[in-house]
């Protein structure tokens, strides 16, 4: 090997060069399991993964420059937060909403009955029947 005969220096070279090709098929594991979590497309990860095979540590750092940002767990979660949080906005909104309704028909109510105690010329205490409690007074 490069001309290296029999000897301690060939050897080192030999496991020199056996451990760069694990260390090669480590990153071309490293990419596919990283490209199978980031990626949705399948012909994606099996180009990233040709890549890095053919290409050897290039390969992975080309992928590694061109990777998506965040996995698809994340985005997915992401995706979810983002729709639980509209609706969550959508369901205040529509309470507030009932909430004003609510209010202006207790208001019209109140009026009413205001309006109704000074047309029977009396207070509740007097027109009210025995036995029947009077409304509280504000």
């Amino acid at each position: 090997m490069f001309g290296i005969g029999s000897g301690p220096l060939a050897i080192a070279a030999s496991l020199l060069g056996l451990g760069l090709i694990c260390l090669d098929l480590a990153l071309v594991y490293w990419v596919f399991r990283d490209a199978r979590h980031r990626v949705d497309d399948a012909l994606l990860v099996a180009c990233a993964v040709i890549a890095a095979l053919v290409f050897p540590f290039v390969g992975t750092l080309i992928y590694a420059i061109v990777r998506p940002p965040e996995f698809l767990e994340d985005a997915y979660e992401r995706e979810v937060s983002i729709q639980a949080n509209e609706a969550l906005v959508k369901t205040l909104g529509e309470l507030a909403r009932s909430n004003r309704e609510l209010s202006a028909q207790v208001g019209r109510l109140e009026q009413l009955i205001v309006v109704r105690r000074k047309a029977s010329g009396g207070s509740a205490r007097e027109t009210a029947s025995p036995g029947s409690v009077p409304p509280p007074r504000r």
